[in-house]
């Protein structure tokens, strides 16, 4: 469910003279690009100066997003001295957060901009000559970052030896990534010292500057641990084929593993980054060579990460095939490295011996995955063939998803019949399983009646035997279970439809609105664009207000997504597609207020009505379970 934000009650005559100033940064922050003007508002006395800032003012307030554009376009013909004003800012005493603002905004409006580029960055570099304190420094320095080139280069080296801000400008200079920036930085790298040498080492691995491959090998070998963990990935990312038995070594006195040094990790990547410069012989023999030595020591995660590798590297996928095939690998691995390798192949033919080989396995995840090419026009027919061996070999794979895929699979199966019969015995959906029925669990909705549920039935509507919520109107108005609930356990199937919303209320009276007066979980489209600038707590599966949920487990919009929700307590638990987005405790969440700043007296309930909350969009659901703990 989304909330309308409340709007804040603000003064703007706080001085005389400042009203329409003041509107004027009201209007422009509330169009997101330019909160820089709550800057402008902080140094109107240095502005002030300019007849062009008058003429700017007196074009403002923009009434839309074009004068606006207009309206900045002007502050951006302000001369040098200008900027320098503002930026002096920073060094005064007190809160400079409406001179960062102003500063930062107007870097973001430049950046894209030629001239006002140029401009920016000479005038940021005058003022760092002019800053103060190390805070203002990296301040500026930051800004460089985005508008600096060339020209900056050498201003940003003369910070590199200084352990405070050798950081910003060293990430300053990786942004540049010009010949003389990489020198600048393994100029500095030579004679420095830590912390600074550190963020060098690091900087110069992000360039992947070649030359300084001598000086990170001495430091792989002599520096500290924190440098030498650092030259290893500098000098993997840099990919230089003389640095492999380096790493190896590095790697081989880590028995492989993945830990803190990350020796491993690095030489992963130097196979990978030699590869792609074309040495693809080299890298096909280290990584052969790891998997193998992987294997002697146990670590099956690098053999896996090696075997990865290696699939892109030869055109032999037979082979890649067979070595596939090894009893080491779990099939949950082989999925793993078949579907890297579908993403390599290079024919119809080998993507087609590629989902036979996916036929073989017993997963769930193997059959949606061969599910995902029944719409291939030419993968189609393979694919049914591999769906159809994995359902028939594991029956239990029984739900309306399965379903779908298997009538879908038919029409390109040579002998669809044996298919046939394996859908007409599947037992029949909206019924509980066996383990369900011993566990206590009811069904709430059958596909045929809503005897169950009270509320909202002219917008919830049965169709496809799928409870849906199509909207008259505005579509608001909310379905609950006829029953109360205190703890429980509650199961369904829901499919989205693009921007979809709505909530799961729990423990909800039937009348207020549930977010409050009960709890709700979101049920929402988190990929819709609208939503993007939401709160943590507002996105799918959080506790409305009060505990977000990762944002992880979604199938793409217009699949069926499974959920379980428990809750035992004040502790409410949420699993989607099986990877558990939410788990925490409502009275420890709000124990100092609750997050959104809002009243929640359903919080404190200890049982209530279980229901959809409508929100204006279309959403089904299905397999609608219960059991009361």
């Amino acid at each position: 469910m989304m909330k309308e934000p409340i709007a804040s009650s603000i003064n703007p005559c706080v001085l005389p003279g400042l009203c329409n100033l003041f509107s004027i940064a009201l209007f422009l922050y509330s169009m997101k690009p330019s909160i820089l003007l709550l800057g402008i508002l902080f140094q109107q006395a240095a502005w002030a100066q300019s007849d062009r800032v008058a003429g700017v003012l007196a074009q403002l307030p923009a009434g839309n997003q074009t004068q606006l554009q207009t309206a900045m376009g002007e502050v951006g013909k302000l001369n040098e001295e200008g900027l320098l004003a503002l930026a002096a800012g920073l060094n005064t005493p007190g809160d400079h957060t409406q001179t960062e603002y102003a500063l930062g905004g107007y870097t973001a409006y430049a950046s894209n901009r030629s001239a006002d580029r140029m401009k920016s960055s000479m005038a940021y570099q005058k003022a760092l000559k002019q800053a103060t304190t190390p805070e203002a420094k990296a301040f500026l320095i930051a800004q460089l970052q985005m508008v600096g080139k060339e020209e900056a280069v050498a201003t940003l080296a003369s910070f590199l030896a200084d352990n405070r801000l050798a950081d910003p400008a060293a990430r300053a200079l990786v942004k540049i990534n010009t010949p003389s920036a990489r020198q600048a930085l393994l100029k500095a790298l030579k004679t420095a010292q830590e912390p600074a040498q550190l963020y060098l080492i690091e900087a110069i691995g992000k360039t992947r500057t070649g030359e300084a491959v001598p000086v990170l090998t001495q430091l792989a070998q002599n520096g500290s641990d924190h440098a030498k963990k650092l030259a290893l990935y500098a000098l993997a990312n840099i990919g230089n084929p003389g640095s492999g038995a380096l790493l190896a070594r590095a790697a081989a006195d880590r028995q492989y593993r993945f830990e803190a040094s990350n020796a491993t990790a690095s030489y992963l990547l130097w196979i990978k980054r030699v590869g792609e410069a074309g040495h693809t012989a080299t890298a096909e023999k280290a990584a052969r060579a790891l998997v193998e030595a992987a294997s002697q020591s146990s670590q099956q995660a690098t053999r896996l990460a090696a075997e990865q590798l290696i699939i892109p590297l030869t055109k032999d996928l037979t082979a890649n095939l067979q070595r596939l095939n090894h009893p080491s690998y779990t099939e949950a691995q082989r999925l793993v490295l078949l579907q890297k390798s579908m993403a390599v192949a290079r024919t119809p033919q080998q993507r087609q011996e590629i989902l036979r080989e996916v036929g073989s396995l017993r997963q769930y995840a193997a059959l949606s995955y061969a599910a995902s090419f029944l719409n291939h026009p030419v993968l189609r027919k393979p694919a049914a063939e591999a769906v159809a061996q994995i359902a028939l070999a594991e029956p239990h794979f029984n739900n309306l998803e399965v379903r779908e895929w298997l009538q879908k699979s038919l029409p390109y199966l040579s002998q669809p019949a044996t298919l046939e019969k394996h859908l007409a015995g599947l037992p029949q959906l909206f019924t509980l399983t066996e383990a369900e029925k011993q566990e206590g669990f009811k069904v709430l909705f059958d596909g045929s009646d809503l005897e169950q549920w009270t509320g909202n039935k002219e917008d919830y509507v049965i169709k496809d035997q799928n409870l849906v919520i199509e909207p008259t109107g505005k579509g608001q108005g909310n379905l609950y279970t006829k029953d109360e609930y205190a703890d429980f356990i509650f199961r369904f199937d829901f499919q989205l439809t693009p921007g979809a919303n709505n909530g799961l209320g729990i423990r909800a009276p039937l009348e207020g609105d549930a977010a409050y007066t009960g709890m709700e979980l979101q049920i929402l489209d988190n990929t819709a664009d609208q939503y993007k600038n939401l709160q943590p707590y507002q996105y799918h599966g959080s506790v409305y207000g009060i505990i977000p949920a990762k944002r992880e487990g979604m199938k793409p919009v217009g699949e069926w997504n499974t959920e379980e929700v428990t809750v035992r307590g004040t502790r409410v638990k949420v699993v989607l597609n099986g990877v558990t987005i939410l788990d925490g405790d409502v009275a420890e969440a709000s124990q100092n207020g609750t997050p959104d700043h809002k009243e929640h007296p359903g919080l404190k309930r200890t049982s209530g009505h279980i229901g959809f909350l409508g929100h204006g969009s279309v959403v089904r659901f299905r397999n609608i379970r219960v059991k009361a703990l």
